[in-house]
């Protein structure tokens, strides 16, 4: 005799796939992790001390300005990916943000200087480091003041008070 299956009848309440906990992880809290890393590669060059020893300084130099143009393009997309959640007071906070950030974004290009000498035929690339230093401290206190926003809207720490840190910590440093 064969059995037959009945097909499932689904609940739409209860059973609706809940994606604002991945979301939340994916498009907010990484981006936020990677804040962290990128801060660092923006100051030495690299991320870790051992890569910082054997890095040569035309590529430390690279990756710092690499680092510095993708800390303003990470916390746009924390802004834009954040704002349809927030509450009224949030999303105004959101919107100043994002309006330094777009200051910024008027005179981060002036963090470096391209020069091209003829001698070796190669282009020789120098960081204004007072400029840079300033960018990167403004930068730091909005990546600083975004979170408060975030927080407030349930967005790093939700209201319940069943939430395992540690497991969110292990998830967003492996990929999932």
């Amino acid at each position: 005799m064969v059995e037959t299956l009945e097909p499932t009848s689904y609940d739409k309440k209860s059973d609706a796939w809940n994606v604002a906990q991945g979301y939340t992880q994916l498009k907010i809290l990484k981006p936020l992790v990677e804040l962290d890393k990128l801060v660092r590669i923006a100051k030495y060059g690299t991320d870790d001390i051992e890569n910082s020893l054997m890095t040569p300084i035309e590529i430390k130099t690279q990756s710092r300005i690499e680092a510095i143009f993708r800390i303003v393009d990470v916390l746009k997309e924390i802004i834009e990916n954040a704002e349809f959640a927030m509450t009224t007071k949030s999303k105004e906070t959101l919107g100043d943000l994002y309006n330094k950030l777009g200051e910024i974004d008027k005179v981060i290009d002036l963090v470096y200087r391209e020069s091209y000498d003829q001698r070796v035929g190669s282009t020789q690339i120098k960081i204004n480091e007072s400029h840079f230093a300033l960018c990167l401290k403004h930068l730091r206190n909005i990546k600083r003041d975004i979170t408060k926003p975030l927080n407030e809207s349930s967005l790093i720490f939700p209201t319940s008070d069943e939430i395992d840190l540690d497991k969110i910590k292990n998830e967003l440093i492996m990929g999932g």
